[in-house]
Parts: C-alpha cells; structure tokens; sequence
C-alpha cells in the first residue's frame, strides 16, 4: 500500500511539474543501471517496469522494520499507525539522502521539487498508516 501511494504522488506531482508522469519512477532505475537518473521510460517502458519494482521492494523492506517495531500497536491504535508511519518515512528518507552512497539515493529528486518530494514521502506515511488499520 506505502509503494502504490508514494509511487501515485510521485506520478501525480511530475505530471504537474514536468508533463511526464514516470519521470521520478524511471529515475529510480539509476540504481541498478548507474548513471544519472533517466528521465525516459526506455524501450517498452523497461525504465518505469524496473523503477516500480525498485520502489516496491524499498517500501517492503522499510514495511519490515514497521511491522517488527510498531505492527502490533499500531493495528490497535490509530494515533500510533500515524505517528509510527511518520516515523518510518522519516527514516527512510535520511537513508536515501543522508546515509546510502548517490548511486543507491533514489533519484527521484532530480526531477521533483523539494515540496514534492516531502509529499512523497508523507505518501509512504500513509500507505504505512492504512495498510496497519486495515489490518486491524
């Protein structure tokens, strides 16, 4: 749920910024390819495919470490889904730009405003927070 929300934002805010949806997305493909981020989708959207598969697998793996510290309470709670949801993004937010090497960042902020970018992240907050209530 954190990935299809963030990765919707993402879309949604590129589409107003840069008339391109899959901008961020494909960028994040930087990560297995090297370079720079990509602005294009690649042949037969490979670029976008493989940047949502990056994606998903960096929300599921961010999913772990929330289930293991906050699943239980925050199922029964909704104030502690939110607060450790946000907390969760936060997170991984200082990974991707203050701990990881540029070649594992996600590359989205080369084509997202600072704005947009704090919006995918609360996204990811979201996707967190629901997924934990809806398991309740």
């Amino acid at each position: 749920m954190a990935s299809a929300t963030s990765a919707a934002v993402a879309f949604a805010c590129s589409r107003h910024e840069n008339g391109h949806a899959a901008r961020p997305i494909n960028a994040i493909t930087h990560i297995y390819d090297g370079g720079t981020p990509p602005p294009h989708d690649g042949p037969n959207r490979r670029n976008t495919a493989l940047g949502l598969a990056i994606h998903t697998g960096a929300c599921i793996f961010w999913a772990v470490f929330y289930e293991a510290l906050f699943g239980k309470r925050a199922r029964r709670d909704p104030q502690a889904a939110i607060a450790s949801s946000a907390a969760i993004a936060a997170t991984a937010y200082f990974v991707d730009y203050y701990v990881v090497h540029r070649r594992f960042r996600p590359g989205i902020e080369a084509y997202l405003s600072r704005g947009s970018l704090v919006a995918v992240y609360a996204a990811l907050a979201v996707g967190y927070a629901a997924a934990a209530r809806l398991r309740k």
